[in-house]
């Protein structure tokens, strides 16, 4: 952690002579939920963000949310620093290095995760790669494919696949797929989306069976 902080600290000081945006984000959902899996047992997530960018392409910023898994869980903040830029004026890309940590739970399951983006048009394709996932030993990989449709200036059709793989889903790796709306109004962005996943519930819990996922944010 203290090494992710000290680089995280590097580059932002690097970067300082570039004229830098920063930002921060509030929001609401009625399920969080990660690739497919609810984080917080199908209840209720306050989420927040505050983020840096700088000309140059580089970012970076810190998350966060309350999760609950049915044990002493019930705080992820996350870290990440990366940068992005435009290839065309049709294609860009961006690639980050998160890292995933839960202050206050019983065990240590705080990881890093590559990754790399690529967009054309609508279109979006992303690709995870952790070789410590939940720090249980075990790599795990995950690739999206995203396609947002522009229905009127303010709302938009979103369609989702992934599908995670690795040594740490041997024996049931999963896709998860989404379809929905997004959009804002009164300065405030909203979304809701069905989700449904490949994933045995019987391996899992009900929260990770097919649901509807509200979500409202504000930027500021």
């Amino acid at each position: 952690m203290k090494k992710i902080l000290t680089g995280l600290a590097l580059t932002m000081a690097i970067t300082s002579v570039q004229a830098a945006e920063v930002s921060g984000t509030i929001g609401f959902t009625n399920d969080y939920r990660f690739r497919g899996i609810s984080q917080t047992s199908g209840d209720a997530a306050v989420q927040g963000s505050l983020d840096v960018a700088f000309d140059n392409g580089v970012y970076a910023g810190m998350w966060g949310s309350n999760v609950d898994w049915d044990d002493d869980a019930n705080i992820e903040i996350d870290y990440y620093v990366g940068y992005g830029n435009d290839i065309n004026d049709d294609l860009s890309y961006d690639a980050y290095l998160a890292y995933y940590t839960y202050p206050g739970y019983s065990e240590d399951i705080d990881y890093l995760e590559l990754n790399a983006g690529l967009y054309y048009g609508d279109f979006a394709l992303t690709y995870a790669f952790a070789n410590d996932y939940v720090n249980s030993g075990d790599a795990a990989q995950y690739i999206a494919l995203d396609y947002s449709y522009g229905i009127t200036e303010e709302v938009s059709l979103d369609l989702h696949a992934g599908h995670s793989f690795d040594d740490a889903w041997e024996g049931y790796g999963y896709e998860d797929y989404s379809i929905g709306l997004s959009g804002s109004a009164a300065g405030l962005d909203l979304s809701v989306a069905y989700l449904t996943n490949s994933l045995d519930v019987d391996e899992t819990d009900n929260s990770d069976d097919d649901t509807v996922v509200f979500s409202v944010s504000r930027t500021f």
